[in-house]
């Protein structure tokens, strides 16, 4: 018997037997749809999940600073000049040397200051000393003007330009909070306070430092001046942006506000020794080689890795989730094709006992039989995959209305090419185990029984 032979016989056996056919196609086109959406969401999610780790986390730059267990002292007593512990220029520019290395920017990170404007607004910032050329080469956006090399130039970032009221003006406030802090009439006032964007484009001000053991004395840097104001970083929703308020200088002005406010970072600065470096790394596949490298200089390093271990542990288990209930559903399906085509074969008894009186052997019967299972697994398929694509598309407006508001960019669930063939084959492989079973019983069946009880 031909190929050609058993097609024609088991696609009229699935034209002939409409309720047959329409109960195993139900079952096998939702496991294949099962399955795609299965395998799609989990694609998805993955591809999510890199890109907000990404943007949040920035999986490709290396956060380098002192090590704070060694001495930087060298043997008899001797001080030693490349300092082992302490993070320096020149351990900088080794950083900057090693392969894959991008860009390097050397930080000195002062206590949190109070920014005051000419006007008499204020507000607590955080003072970071940096090569200011070197923020746009890692990421960061200007919205207004740019990098200077003008001494006392400043930049600040997004939420720098919020919450710069007057200092009487919220203190009054704060007194009110703290008698009636349920109070949500001085809830809305802080609140609509803290949301006031101020232009500080080209803005002078200067910076006060507030001995935390004597109230009374405060010190007051010389003036500064805002020369560019930088964009929400991406991935940063701005209600979140608001309250992470920075404010840029160049390392010079960095060690010159330690010495005028005698911080506790003062002798390291004048000494030329920095807490902190960023590392931006070619991608993010040789952020271990580089940090092994850098450890080397006797320094300490941390990145954002262990983020991407544990969201692929987790997103491991929700694809096996995913997986489990794409095949819990299939076995469905085949329980479905196994008794319809059981019901098939015993409707077809006598067509069977003809065909081996004629003379077909048990494989051909058999293989009529798997041959008609797995036609019907392509017709699912197909069926499935139309059911998919209109899945999804429920699916991705659940996903939006959860997610959109918790994140700046929603998750969408798209179908791979990819996973449609692997969805129809599997479909295919279902009907062709589920009628295994069907087929060995037709092959066995007693011609001469049949055809004298017929």
């Amino acid at each position: 018997m031909r190929v050609l032979d058993v097609l024609r016989m088991s696609w009229g056996q699935i034209v002939r037997r409409k309720v047959v056919t329409l109960l195993c196609m139900i079952g096998l086109s939702i496991g294949c749809a099962a399955m795609i959406i299965a395998l799609s969401v989990g694609q998805s999610v993955q591809v999510y999940g890199e890109k907000t780790l990404n943007e949040n986390y920035k999986m490709d730059e290396i956060t380098v600073s002192p090590n704070e267990g060694i001495g930087s002292g060298g043997s008899n007593g001797q001080t030693s000049t490349f300092e082992r512990g302490a993070l320096t220029a020149r351990k900088i520019d080794i950083i900057a040397s090693l392969p894959h290395v991008v860009a390097v920017a050397p930080m000195l990170k002062l206590d949190m200051l109070e920014m005051a404007t000419l006007d008499g607004k204020s507000s607590n910032v955080e003072v970071i000393g940096t090569e200011l050329g070197s923020l746009s080469r890692f990421g960061y956006r200007f919205d207004k003007g740019g990098a200077s090399g003008i001494s006392g130039a400043a930049i600040v970032n997004y939420g720098a330009t919020f919450g710069l009221v007057d200092a009487e003006v919220i203190r009054e406030l704060n007194n009110k909070l703290m008698e009636d802090s349920f109070n949500d009439e001085f809830l809305q006032q802080y609140m609509a306070l803290m949301s006031t964007q101020t232009e500080l484009f080209q803005a002078q001000f200067n910076l006060k430092y507030q001995d935390m053991n004597d109230s009374a004395k405060a010190t007051t840097s010389s003036p500064l001046r805002v020369t560019g104001v930088l964009k929400v970083p991406g991935g940063m929703s701005e209600n979140n942006a608001m309250y992470d308020k920075k404010v840029y200088v160049s390392l010079e002005t960095a060690r010159m506000l330690a010495e005028q406010f005698q911080s506790s970072q003062a002798q390291a600065a004048a000494a030329g020794r920095l807490n902190s470096a960023l590392v931006k790394v070619e991608d993010k596949k040789y952020v271990a080689q580089v940090q092994e490298q850098i450890q080397k200089l006797t320094l300490m390093t941390d990145s954002n890795l262990y983020q991407e271990q544990a969201m692929k542990e987790q997103l491991g288990m929700y694809q096996k989730a995913a997986m489990g209930i794409g095949i819990f559903v299939m076995l469905l399906a085949s329980l479905s094709i196994i008794v319809a085509m059981i019901m098939s074969t015993h409707q077809r008894r006598k067509q069977i006992g003809v065909m081996k009186v004629l003379g077909a052997n048990l494989w051909q019967i058999r293989q009529m039989f798997i041959t008609e299972a797995a036609v019907l697994g392509v017709l699912g398929g197909i069926v499935g995959v139309f059911i998919a694509y209109g899945a999804i598309q429920g699916v991705n407006g659940l996903l939006q209305g959860q997610i959109s508001m918790e994140a700046s960019t929603p998750l969408q669930v798209v179908i791979e090419t990819s996973t449609l063939p692997a969805g129809i084959a599997f479909a295919v492989l279902t009907g062709v185990l589920s009628g295994i079973y069907p087929a060995i019983s037709a092959s066995r069946t007693n011609a001469l029984q049949v055809i004298k009880s017929a």
